[in-house]
């Protein structure tokens, strides 16, 4: 499932690419300048880290729990 999203995602980059060749993507030229300053600091790629490394112990637990 995850690579089928993964998939989809790049066809659609592509098709945007080639149907409006000369403009960025609307969502992502809108959001970078308003985090702009924010993600100067390495402390958000630890938090980052941290927090998929928490999800992932989590994930692996409950996937443990109910496969019995």
């Amino acid at each position: 499932m995850l690579v089928m999203g993964f998939v989809s995602t790049m066809v659609f980059l592509i098709l945007y690419g080639i149907l409006f060749p000369s403009s960025d993507l609307p969502v992502i030229s809108s959001v970078l300048p308003v985090f702009d300053g924010v993600f100067d600091s390495g402390i958000w790629f630890f938090i980052l880290g941290a927090m998929i490394g928490v999800f992932a112990i989590l994930g692996t637990m409950l996937t443990e729990a109910t496969s019995e």
